[in-house]
């Protein structure tokens, strides 16, 4: 439960903001039009949000031929962090937080705690960042870069955020204007992570964090600009402290 784990939460917690699975509460909803300019609609019809919470989504994370269930709790804060926390079976498992330097991850089955950077201080850099993770939890993450996003008028509005070596794409299905497709890869490094919306899963491939994985998430409640009490303290006599490179 390090690094690859919590990457493979917040996929979950894009795969249930994305596909819309969620109660929303404290919004109303938006007429939107296809497109591109869907997305200006949809963008101004969010603009006030500074934080959301999805509580209690249920998610059956499939990989290494095992199967888990698990309950998921998002917290999410525009640029600044990401807080997950996972429970089985009413017992919570696993706490973290990304910020945009490090992950910070709680065992609490194993009472260890990782920590981790997100930028690499030597070689080549990982082929995502906080900004790319923050992006594929919400649709609202990108309403600052709609100037980055093409819409072919066909299928797809395809947002663009490559950088040195990286390649990155974001793909938006025009009719519904929810995620459908995403990839990231480093050309120097070979590291990559790709994934694809099919209804309700989210089948994603890595180099990066695991071979392949589905996952499959339903249920929970989204709710905008609620104050979460972000606590990652523990007892350093009762856990282990590892740094993770």
């Amino acid at each position: 439960m390090n690094r690859k784990l919590l990457f493979l939460l917040v996929i979950v917690g894009a795969l249930l903001t994305q596909c819309k699975v969620l109660q929303e509460v404290s919004r109303d909803e938006a007429h939107l039009v296809q497109g591109k300019d869907g997305l200006d609609e949809l963008c101004n019809a969010i603009d006030t949000i500074e934080s959301f919470l999805i509580k209690k989504a249920e998610a059956l994370l499939m990989f290494d031929n095992e199967r888990y269930e698990v309950n998921v709790s998002l917290y999410s804060i525009k640029d600044s962090v990401i807080y997950i926390s996972a429970v089985s079976r009413g017992y919570e498992i696993l706490r973290a937080t990304v910020d945009h330097d490090s992950i910070k991850v709680i065992n609490r089955l194993n009472r260890i705690v990782y920590r981790s950077p997100l930028k690499r201080q030597f070689g080549y850099q990982y082929p995502v960042n906080f900004r790319d993770l923050q992006n594929l939890i919400s649709t609202y993450y990108l309403c600052d870069d709609l100037d980055k996003a093409y819409d072919d008028q066909v299928n797809n509005i395809t947002f663009e955020f490559d950088e040195n070596y990286v390649k990155k794409r974001i793909l938006y299905d025009r009719n519904e204007l929810k995620m459908s497709k995403f990839e990231f890869y480093h050309q120097k490094t070979d590291r990559y992570i790709m994934g694809e919306r099919l209804g309700h899963v989210l089948k994603i491939y890595s180099n990066f964090m695991i071979t392949e994985f589905e996952i499959h998430a339903e249920g929970g409640t989204l709710i905008y600009n609620q104050d979460v009490a972000i606590k990652m303290d523990v007892n350093p006599r009762k856990y282990t402290f590892t740094e993770l490179r």
